[in-house]
């Protein structure tokens, strides 16, 4: 583990309250590793023999069915993924895939667990981020029952945008496919609702996005209205 990986470590919820120095004496039964890209740490239906945090690159989580496999969520930097695998040492109900080259720190599933049980510290971090999968669980639910493509993108393009009012660029998190995977459409599907969002000031390709006026997106976000001129297509 290098010294410049503490400080990653550090900013995950995990370890919000923890202590220097009982951090480093948590930390004395794990490893890091820097894996290539598409190196699958978790795999669906396996019992975890570790905790994951990404120290570095992004990991994509897949579910996989009989046909095919969709994106659930993106990961990257100072995040854990599959803690509720862990903490239940029950299997993994999804695949993490590494998107690109990245540093992975190891954290053997049984010790997490002991410390988890020994420190209330790290209980009440675990209890964060469990919390926070829950939420985006159940943000993730309601935009597919409540929300249209065009809307969901639309999302999902100012979650990743600046709190700003002017002209932006934001870079999605993969490529095209594994985004209409996380909003839950098909790529045909993306690209029309790409289309949808061009007169709202919405252009690029590949996988950098120029946003001209964030404020109307985010109106159009909120409201679910599109202009006149779209509303016909």
């Amino acid at each position: 583990m290098r010294p410049t990986d503490l400080p990653l470590i550090r900013r995950s919820r995990l370890f919000a309250q923890v202590p220097e120095v009982e951090l480093a004496a948590m930390l004395a039964t794990c490893f890091v590793q820097t894996l290539p890209k598409g190196t699958i740490p978790c795999q669906q239906g396996e019992k975890p023999e570790f905790l994951h945090i990404a120290l570095s690159g992004r990991v994509g989580l897949f579910a996989e069915g009989p046909r095919e496999e969709v994106l659930i969520e993106f990961f990257g930097p100072s995040d854990s993924f599959v803690l509720p695998a862990v903490m239940m040492d029950a299997p993994y109900l999804v695949t993490a895939r590494l998107l690109d080259e990245g540093r992975i720190l190891f954290w053997p599933a049984a010790a997490f667990r002991a410390q988890v049980r020994a420190n209330g510290t790290l209980a009440y971090g675990a209890s964060l981020l469990l919390s926070s999968y829950w939420r985006t669980l159940i943000g993730q639910i309601k935009d597919l029952k409540l929300l249209s493509a065009v809307e969901r993108l639309s999302v999902f393009l100012l979650a990743l945008a600046p709190r700003e009012t002017g002209p932006v660029t934001v870079i999605l998190p993969g490529g095209r496919g594994l985004i209409a995977g996380r909003l839950g459409v098909t790529p045909q599907s993306l690209s029309r609702a790409f289309a949808a969002l061009r007169p709202l000031g919405v252009t690029g390709s590949g996988r950098e996005v120029s946003i001209s006026d964030p404020t109307r997106l985010r109106k159009f976000g909120g409201t679910g209205v599109l202009p006149e001129r779209l509303g016909r297509r």
